[in-house]
């Protein structure tokens, strides 16, 4: 029997040892697991939590008491933000809207810049723009429009005075651009 291998000649201590160290150490964990620790740790946090319990018996009261005593202003304040609440709340519900609005109010703005540089470049190329010595006929200065009013007002009183209705040419102010070459229609009072 001397041809016996080693790991069968190890001395039986060690095995011993081994076994009774990996014994204590199952024994540990099946004890650390057969505790109740959401059981435990509840006890605690309720240990913990019993000054505040205690404080908060008579805050509880007293908020009851503050309650009681501003309901009907409280009511009255819940009733006004819901319905402030409401009109905001309807008001955002547009959104769609205000966009569309925004896009076709830029649509509106791209088209009437586009349309003036067109009638502008147009009146140019085909020489349709107005003459400036229609512009060199208006009175100088207000002092003279004066004169002129003064002088109808002292003409003499058997003239009808009817100087209003006759507007000066002078006074007038010719129409720029396309619209001067518009031929407006004048409506007909008789019957034929």
């Amino acid at each position: 029997m001397a041809d016996a291998s080693p790991i069968a000649s190890a001395p039986p201590t060690t095995n011993y040892v081994l076994s009774l160290f990996l014994d204590a150490l199952v024994a540990v964990f099946s004890f650390v697991r057969s505790i109740h620790w959401s059981l435990r740790l509840s006890q605690l946090f309720s240990l913990l939590a019993l000054p505040f319990r205690l404080i908060l018996y008579p805050v509880r009261f007293i908020l009851g008491v503050i309650l009681a005593l501003f309901a009907p202003a409280i009511y009255v304040a819940s009733f006004c933000i819901s319905g402030v609440h409401a009109v905001t709340s309807f008001l955002g519900s547009l959104e769609p809207l205000y966009t569309f609005f925004c896009a076709a109010a830029g649509v509106g703005i791209f088209a009437g810049i586009v349309l003036a540089i067109s009638s502008s470049l147009i009146t140019s190329h085909l020489g349709m723009q107005d003459d400036n010595d229609a512009s060199t006929d208006r009175p100088g200065s207000k002092q003279s429009y004066l004169q002129d009013s003064e002088s109808r007002r002292n003409s003499s009183s058997t003239e009808i005075d009817w100087q209003w209705l006759d507007s000066p040419s002078h006074r007038r102010r010719p129409a720029a651009g396309l619209l001067s070459q518009t031929i407006h229609e004048e409506d007909d009072d008789s019957e034929y």
